[in-house]
């Protein structure tokens, strides 16, 4: 199921756009930090269940349904940035605004489908230390956001528009 977040299916006869990535110092900080806590989750959730003689639980099904549906909303969320999808926090230039698909609904899907993720893969393997890594995680993505939003604020001046009718991660929550 993990290794659909990483694979990216090309066509090879597409032309591809030139892309220019931007990044501070910082910015890239809190990229490494976010995915090192990922990784680390991704890692401890597995060995947590092997040591811990490798548990069962009928809530496990609610960990896999947070795991499957932040894969498929990785992927979904993934496919409508298309080539705008970039590891950092500046929007990947030449930039435009996606407003399509869950986009015009929520303004940071991906995010969302990486937070179940986080915490599913852990409640999937019984693995309750781990999911103070998940808590972390969640902390970090949440900052993450504040900085991308700044930063595409600056970039597109219709994104406070944007912003106005849709919400974050949560339709009518936050």
């Amino acid at each position: 199921m993990l290794a659909a977040l990483f694979v990216r299916f090309v066509d090879p006869e597409a032309a591809r756009a030139a892309r220019h990535l931007v990044a501070s110092a910082a910015d890239l900080v809190l990229v490494r930090r976010q995915h090192a806590l990922f990784y680390a989750l991704v890692l401890a959730a597995p060995v947590e269940w092997w040591l811990g003689g490798r548990p069962a639980a009928a809530w496990q099904l609610v960990g896999l349904l947070l795991a499957a549906a932040g894969v498929a909303g990785y992927r979904r969320a993934g496919r409508a940035l298309g080539d705008r999808l970039g590891p950092l926090v500046a929007p990947v230039e030449p930039a435009r605004l996606v407003e399509r698909g869950w986009y015009g609904r929520i303004r940071h899907p991906m995010y969302l489908a990486e937070i179940m993720l986080a915490f599913g893969l852990p409640l999937l393997l019984a693995a309750r230390c781990t999911l103070v890594v998940s808590a972390l995680f969640l902390v970090a993505v949440v900052r993450r956001i504040g900085v991308e939003e700044r930063a595409l604020a600056a970039r597109f001046p219709d994104y406070a528009a944007y912003a106005a009718r849709t919400s974050r991660l949560l339709p009518y929550v936050y």
